[in-house]
């Protein structure tokens, strides 16, 4: 039981928990003070480097062990390039030490220690209906919430049962900062919506058209249908395809962006009957300012690995990273000197880890620091 709930510890701290995982972990963590105690100071690495540290280096069989894990945690430093754990099973033994040392003291008065915990966002969303009602949806909730409209696995599904009820209906999907949601459309379309977006869909297409509309971003695995090309609606920006996956994305107050993966969309201005081409894996980027569209070839696994549990970041400024970051954690970020917003990065970040790992990961490597009030990160040079 040790060694398991140190498995399920140590992909924690690496964010590589299933739902079931999460659920188990979760209810360890409430069967007993003393467990929520170990398992908040596991958040913070300072913890990890410093008390445990104490005890390892103390213990001479566990020398080398406590050798490895440090040379290889992110307290080693990196020019500019995020690094996280790769412990290994040198870390679940060392998780297994702490679990122990807990149960030992099981019978002895544990006082919970104050530690700031910013969890990454999860899977919530609300649905707003035509009549005006509004529908909470959550992690791993399952309901049934009108006939051929159920939630399960966390989508929102529309099956073929609604078509005969709702002709006309328009339901408005709104995902929060700290979120993301799937939803299945009623002609099989599937959409990933990503943190701080919101789509307005009807709820059964019309039998010539397939119309949404987008604030955000929104990855899309649209259905094949000659006869109703698929219409995405983004603020000043109109995407047609015929089937396709493709990813667009409204955040940028500068551009709206539209990558391809695979298929073939057409983009077009409001207003204008030009239409640009895209093919797979270019990037079609709208110029809010000078209203112009330019095509050009990228690699596209930057634009869509959210999808996939990962952010990845190619010499990427430290400003867009912490806009990304923000909307994902719910966080307000502050730079008390300009001149941090423009320091690069490459790296592949886990989606579901935990805030202060990637915090370290990132000014580690350079000569910044950071300070949490609340949720107001502050970042400033050391």
């Amino acid at each position: 039981m040790e060694h398991h709930i140190a498995e399920l510890l140590y992909k924690s701290i690496r964010g590589e928990l299933s739902d079931f995982e999460r659920q188990e972990l979760n209810q360890w963590r409430a069967d007993s003070p003393m467990h929520e105690t170990l398992f908040m100071r596991l958040q913070n690495d300072e913890y990890i480097d410093e008390e445990l540290g104490v005890f390892i280096k103390g213990e001479e069989k566990n020398s080398v062990l406590w050798g490895r894990i440090r040379e290889n945690s992110i307290l080693r430093k990196k020019k500019r390039f995020i690094r996280f754990f790769h412990w290994g099973a040198a870390a679940v033994l060392l998780l297994v030490i702490c679990v122990s040392l807990f149960i030992k003291k099981g019978e002895q008065e544990v006082v919970p220690i104050a530690i700031q915990t910013i969890l990454p966002g999860s899977h919530k969303a609300t649905l707003l209906m035509e009549n005006g009602k509004e529908i909470e949806l959550s992690d791993s909730v399952r309901m049934s919430i009108e006939q051929g409209i159920i939630v399960s696995n966390n989508q929102l599904k529309y099956g073929d049962s609604i078509k005969e009820l709702a002709s006309g209906y328009y339901h408005v999907l709104k995902i929060p900062r700290g979120g993301e949601y799937c939803l299945k459309l009623s002609d099989g379309t599937v959409v990933y919506l990503n943190s701080d977006s919101e789509l307005r869909y009807p709820v059964s297409f019309s039998a010539t058209s397939r119309e949404v509309e987008l604030r955000g971003e929104a990855f899309f695995e649209v259905i094949t249908d000659p006869q109703r090309p698929f219409v995405v609606n983004a603020e000043q920006v109109r995407v047609r395809v015929l089937g396709t996956s493709f990813n667009v994305s409204t955040y940028d107050k500068d551009y709206i962006e539209t990558v391809l993966v695979k298929g073939r969309v057409g983009l077009q201005m409001a207003g204008d009957t030009q239409e640009w081409e895209v093919k797979p894996n270019e990037l079609a980027r709208y110029d809010r300012k000078n209203k112009t569209i330019e095509v050009r070839e990228v690699d596209i696994l930057p634009y869509v690995t959210w999808k996939e549990g990962h952010f990845l970041f190619k010499n990427q400024s430290l400003e867009k990273i912490m806009d990304v970051m923000a909307r994902w954690y719910d966080v307000s970020v502050e730079f008390q000197d300009e001149s941090i917003r423009n320091l690069h990065f490459t790296g592949d970040i886990k989606r579901h880890a935990n805030f202060s790992i990637i915090l370290k990961a990132l000014t580690s490597s350079v000569n910044v620091n950071y300070k949490l009030n609340g949720r107001e990160l502050i970042l400033y040079m050391k």
